[in-house]
């Protein structure tokens, strides 16, 4: 990661504007090759053409994959993400990879990740995404409703129990049907390069019509002052995945610290 790359005031409100930001050559050359490396071995891209119109996401990358463990953890990486979101504290939920095969990447309709990752308490998670090929329009890049973080959450919590992420354009009342039918924003992406986007904002992406794969590394943060609300999860099975002490923090053992702004 570029050493001592920081957010400015201008980046920072304009998040809090928009609810999402773009940071150009936030990783270097090298170390995106790594980390594409890492997701040409997992997905083979001889086998590109007969997998059909899917998105291939591997959730929990960083167990397996050292270079993507390190990129998981960079506290540089999570001091934007926390400058971003104004966080003293951030740590890290998840990380994952989503890859869309050339001319038959499938989209991934509109929605917001709060419906997902709502068991956290206020809405305060944010998400890296890291660009490892260029990502356009027409690779099936990712659109967002500028602003839509400032609705609220439409919708339930459907927290580990939805099969699939649905499209969640039909929830919007008349004024926010208004302002998504006035344009989506296409996020475009180099190599290097990391958007931010708030666990609110409405977000989603087109089909890849190209002839090369979209790839792209996601880590998820959450705000330290985040509580775990029980009753949002499914099952007592799934609330043995989210050790909690009794105030409801979630454990540092299972979700760290990656970023702690200094005193």
């Amino acid at each position: 990661m570029a050493a001592g790359l920081t957010l400015d005031q201008p980046q920072r409100a304009f998040f809090a504007e928009h609810g999402w930001l773009v940071v150009r050559g936030v990783v270097a050359a090298a170390r995106v090759a790594e980390l594409a490396q890492v997701l040409d071995k997992l997905f083979m891209p001889a086998f590109y053409p007969s997998q059909g119109s899917h998105v291939w996401e591997v959730p929990g990358l960083s167990k397996g994959f050292e270079a993507v463990l390190r990129h998981a953890r960079d506290p540089a990486m999570a001091a934007l993400a926390a400058q971003a979101l104004g966080a003293r504290r951030l740590r890290l939920l998840q990380d994952t990879c989503l890859v869309k095969p050339p001319l038959t990447g499938g989209r991934v309709e509109w929605h917001q990740d709060y419906t997902y990752v709502g068991y956290l308490d206020p809405p305060r998670a944010i998400t890296a995404r890291l660009a490892l090929a260029p990502c356009t329009p027409e690779r099936g890049g990712m659109m967002v409703l500028d602003g839509s973080h400032r609705w609220g959450l439409l919708g339930g919590v459907q927290a580990l129990s939805a099969p699939r992420v649905t499209d969640a354009l039909r929830l919007l009342g008349d004024d926010e049907a208004a302002r998504a039918a006035a344009g989506a924003t296409a996020i475009g992406l180099e190599p290097g390069d990391v958007s931010l986007h708030h666990c609110l904002t409405f977000h989603g992406s087109g089909e890849n019509r190209s002839a090369e794969a979209r790839k792209t590394l996601i880590t998820r943060y959450f705000d330290g002052e985040c509580r775990l609300v029980p009753e949002r999860l499914p099952s007592k099975e799934a609330l043995a995945h989210f050790p909690a002490d009794a105030e409801g923090r979630l454990s540092e053992e299972a979700f760290p610290v990656v970023y702690e702004a200094p005193h």
